[in-house]
């Protein structure tokens, strides 16, 4: 096991987002066919997931209001280009078909609401060992602070955590999670840990920016961004698992 600061992605790296937000999206263009969408269900799902992505660049926001989405579909089924339907739905003010769109928002969210994330294989116990070791544990999300809060409480992991940082992924914001980290381990253990961890299942939010920081990094694939990772060593993680557990055997390789 190293021993340190452990800095830790929530989203799709401890819970799996991406079954119930896939949920929500069938539930939105159920509604829409309701609302006399053309689409027919199959259609309309590849075509949310990849206006979700791009409107998710548009926006520079992986957790918008997804009622933005459901215009994006419903303009494109209305004959607008991909490009001009991502531009309209991600923009402000929106257009008059925001209102038609609001009820398949809706159902998405009650679909969020009512179904909780379930947590991968291991996570209660890994972190459970962690910190009986002594270690420092933050959680590290740019999730909405409320959905964060609920799925935390409904697994009782709330107490393993010593920090969250919940905000905007950045180098100034992973550099604040372990100043906050190092802190609480050298209050509690009268010295500086000996490493640091980010653990994540996305190079390019979680990754990258540990290994910015100096930090060690573990890839833990999980939810919609697969297994691969990018041409780029800025973007490789010292370790990949498969399994949370796996954390625990980091260093006695």
């Amino acid at each position: 096991m190293l021993r340190g600061v452990y800095i830790v992605d929530a989203d799709n790296t401890m819970w799996d987002t991406n079954a119930v937000f896939l949920g929500a999206q069938l539930k939105m263009a159920e509604s829409m066919r309701d609302r006399g969408c053309s689409l027919e269900t199959a259609a309309a799902m590849d075509l949310l997931r990849a206006l979700d992505f791009r409107l998710a660049v548009a926006l520079d926001d992986f957790e918008y209001d997804y009622t933005r989405l459901a215009l994006a579909l419903l303009l494109v089924d209305r004959g607008r280009p991909h490009d001009e339907a991502v531009r309209l739905a991600a923009g402000a003010p929106p257009p008059p078909e925001w209102d038609q769109a609001r009820p398949a928002g809706t159902a998405f969210y009650a679909h969020l609401q009512a179904h909780c994330p379930p947590l991968f294989f291991g996570v209660t116990e890994t972190l459970a060992k962690l910190r009986s070791e002594g270690n420092t544990l933050v959680l590290h999300s740019e999730g909405r602070e409320q959905r964060i809060a609920q799925t935390l409480a409904a697994h009782n992991l709330g107490p393993f955590f010593h920090h969250n940082v919940l905000e905007r992924k950045s180098q100034d914001s992973f550099r604040r999670a372990r100043q906050a980290g190092e802190a609480s381990f050298a209050q509690a253990r009268g010295r500086s840990p000996d490493h640091c961890v980010v653990v994540g299942d996305s190079p390019k939010r979680d990754i990258r920016f540990g290994n910015i920081i100096g930090a060690t990094t573990v890839f833990k694939p999980g939810g919609g961004l697969g297994t691969e990772l990018p041409d780029d060593p800025l973007l490789a993680p010292d370790h990949t698992i498969s399994c949370f557990t796996e954390l625990l055997g980091l260093g006695s390789r």
